[in-house]
């Protein structure tokens, strides 16, 4: 069966990256037409270009990890970690997607365990950076229009903006003082419930109790509000109004069905 032009291309591309990468693709070598400039030469200002353009799209994404590891230690990682985990497309918006969890593989129960949570709340500040819109504040009146009877199968639906995170380090403090630039205390251990949440401001971090970090994560996993609560220990349960008047007001919730 002949190749068509489209998947020669690919693959030519394919192993282009290669190339750049891993260095083991040599047949592209001889593709390649010098036109006055040795080919290896040429391939290096291809390979020098991705690596920094990788690297710096990483440093917009994360400077809080930038800050941790500092610049020189920080480029060592973002090239080790393209290799493993290339960028699966031209948008290098999406190229830290993976770094939480290539951190959480290689420096989980080290003295460097901490990255793992500052990644993974940078990457969330990315994804609410990016979120799809919604409402800016829930219907009240509507809800409390719904009869007394329906309303154990109410389902409240998060900002699509809201990211939810239990972390093991305290990373709220240090992202808040970067983001002001003030000076950045280290990252120590200390669990935290946060909440992510992107408002007209900007993307904002909220400190969240534990039990409302246990309701939201319920309600963001599709319970109604009869499981919701069930979930919730009896001294919650008993105040569920005070519980829902902050969610509503923190901007968590802003929708139902």
């Amino acid at each position: 069966m002949p190749v068509s032009p489209d998947d020669a291309l690919g693959e030519l591309q394919r192993q282009f990256v290669r190339e750049l990468l891993y260095r083991d693709a040599p047949g592209v070598a001889s593709r390649i037409e010098p036109r006055g400039l040795d080919v290896q030469r040429r391939l290096a200002i291809y390979r020098t270009n991705a690596r920094e353009n990788f690297a710096l799209a990483l440093e917009a994404a994360f400077p809080l990890l930038l800050r941790c590891l500092g610049p020189e230690e920080f480029r060592r990682l973002a090239w080790t970690y393209q290799r493993a985990c290339p960028s699966p497309a031209g948008n290098l918006f999406h190229a830290g997607r993976r770094l939480p969890g290539f951190l959480a593989e290689h420096v989980r129960g080290t003295a460097d365990g901490y990255l793992i949570d500052v990644a993974r709340l940078e990457w969330a500040v990315q994804e609410s950076m990016v979120a799809a819109d919604g409402a800016a504040t829930l219907d009240l009146t509507g809800l409390a229009a719904v009869p007394p009877g329906r309303l154990a199968g109410i389902r409240f639906r998060l900002h699509p903006s809201a990211r939810l995170l239990r972390t093991d380090f305290a990373v709220f403090a240090p992202w808040e003082a970067l983001q002001a630039g003030q000076p950045v205390s280290p990252v120590l251990p200390g669990r935290e419930f946060l909440l992510v949440l992107r408002r007209d401001s900007g993307v904002q971090l909220q400190r969240l109790p534990g039990p409302d970090l246990a309701w939201l994560e319920a309600l963001e996993a599709g319970a109604t509000l009869a499981d919701a609560v069930a979930a919730l220990p009896p001294a919650e349960q008993a105040a569920l109004g005070d519980l829902l008047v902050r969610s509503v007001a923190s901007g968590a919730l802003t929708s139902f069905d």
